[in-house]
């Protein structure tokens, strides 16, 4: 009788660090996937953010360069209307390079 005590005891101890160590395992692989979700979530955010500042910033360049052109094309008018260049200059705001 004490032999199956000791045996019943020992199969007890074996199945609870069997259940101990798969929970554990468990666990550890929920952590995983978990991490691996939130870096994939992260990866679609940042390229997310990444094309809408993208696009806002080349937004942006396309519409100074627009009042650039535009500005330079006024300086064109303004010039062949007669202005002296200090007064196209002050006008449009220019370099003189730019125009």
């Amino acid at each position: 009788q004490y032999m199956d005590y000791e045996k019943n005891l020992l199969d007890y101890w074996t199945t609870k660090a069997a259940f101990d160590t798969a929970r554990e395992e468990g666990r550890e692989e929920g952590r995983e996937e978990g991490r691996e979700e939130g870096r994939e979530e992260g990866r679609e955010e940042g390229r997310k953010e990444g094309r809408k500042e993208g696009k806002e910033e080349g937004i942006k360049e396309g519409e100074e360069k627009g009042r650039k052109e535009e500005k330079k094309e006024i300086a064109a008018a303004l010039k062949e209307k007669g202005l002296s260049r200090k007064e196209i200059l002050e006008i449009t705001g220019l370099t003189t390079n730019e125009i």
